[in-house]
Formats: C-alpha cells, structure tokens, sequence
C-alpha cells in the first residue's frame, strides 16, 4: 500500500496489522521524502511517500523482490508489461491471469505509456503496412492532428476520423509523456496538433506497434 504522508496511515491499515499482531503477517514500512518543489500541492502539503508491504510470514522474501523489480523498472526506461509480468507471477497469478491482465492493460494503456491515434489516409495505411506496423507514415498536409485514445468512446473516435474526408482509418500507438514533451504538452487537453516535418521524431518515440482501431470501409 502506498500513499503521500501525512496521514500516517492507509484507510484499512488497522486490518492488516491486526493478522501482524497474530503473527500472520510480516509488515515493512517505507518512508520517502519529497522535493521540496512536490510538497506542495494546492491546499495541500505532503512530506512524501509511505509504502507499507505485508507478506505472509515466511515468505518475507518477496518484499525485497518487489523493491528489485520496481528498482530495475526504474533503471531500464519505465514500467511495461514485462515488469508488470514478473510482479503478477511475485503475487502468484497463473499465466493464463498474467496473459489476460497484460492484453487488457495494453489496450488500455494501463502501462507501456500513453495512448493516442490519428488519422490515416489511404496512402498513408499502405505505408504503415509495408513498414510492419512500426511508425507513422509521411502526410502531405502541415500538421498532423493527434488525440487521446479512449476504448469507451467509439463514437467520438468515428467522429474524429470522418472529419476529414480523405481519411481511411484511425491507427492508435503509444508513447510515453516524458519522452513527446518537447513534441506536446500532454496537460493541454485530448487533442494537439505536430507539424508534419516532426512525425519522425514521433516515431522515434513509439513504442509497440502502431495499432488500426477503425476503417472506413467497415463503417
């Protein structure tokens, strides 16, 4: 459990720590502290992060191994569905779960960054294709207009697509924040719009493959 302190405690806590007074539980608290530019946060002030890990006792082993997944997550460019694979087989899911929980996370963009689609032509889906899905394509107009993609709202993304005329198809892909802020300020709301010349490095950010989520010819 882990939360920005103060309160000192996690709603439910007294639950917990009741099976460690049994003896049930083995119980290890973590204390962070903030920067001061974090502390601060409207009305409220924080010191830092509390995390609190319970295990079962004799098994006290996979707190340590929690902190080393999160710590080479850290290290090697984020959290992503293989990080997020080795800590669901740490709780012990089965890998039918862990293959289930990490399609669904993919889709959703729980891990693996941001995600956003923009509209193709026709043209432009062909060149997808032949690059394997891993890049957006060259367009001829000046800006490129991108969007937050949300899997609830099909309506709005149809929409977004029959906007323009020569559009063939909404591609979905994704980046994470911090590595597009010199492209976007994502805080500036779900749609922005890239200067053509700057697709490149775009695509130099992008990670997975480039997904269809909609075609006009199936409409």
């Amino acid at each position: 459990m882990y939360h920005p302190y103060p309160p000192s405690k996690f709603d439910g806590e007294d639950r917990f720590d009741y099976w460690v007074t049994k003896g049930l539980l083995h119980r290890e608290e973590v204390l962070q502290p903030f920067d001061s530019s974090l502390r601060k946060q409207g009305a409220r002030t924080w010191l830092g992060q509390r995390t609190v890990y319970y295990a079962p006792k004799g098994e006290e082993w996979r707190i340590p191994a929690s902190k080393l997944i999160w710590d080479a997550s850290a290290k090697s460019g984020g959290w992503n569905e293989h990080f997020e694979r080795l800590e669901g087989m740490l709780y012990g899911y089965e890998d039918w779960q862990n293959d289930w929980w990490i399609t669904v996370g993919l889709e959703r963009g729980r891990f693996g960054g941001a995600q956003f689609c923009c509209r193709v032509t026709a043209s432009g889906l062909a060149w997808i294709e032949a690059a394997g899905f891993r890049a957006l394509p060259p367009i001829d107009q000046p800006v490129l207009a991108v969007t937050s993609y949300d899997p609830e709202a099909e309506a709005d993304l149809l929409a977004f697509m029959l906007e323009d005329p020569e559009s063939a198809a909404i591609v979905r892909f994704n980046a994470f924040g911090r590595d597009i802020t010199h492209l976007k300020d994502i805080r500036d709301g779900r749609r922005w719009y890239l200067p053509a010349d700057r697709i490149p490095e775009l695509n130099r950010c992008l990670r997975y493959l480039v997904v269809i989520v909609a075609r006009r010819d199936s409409l």
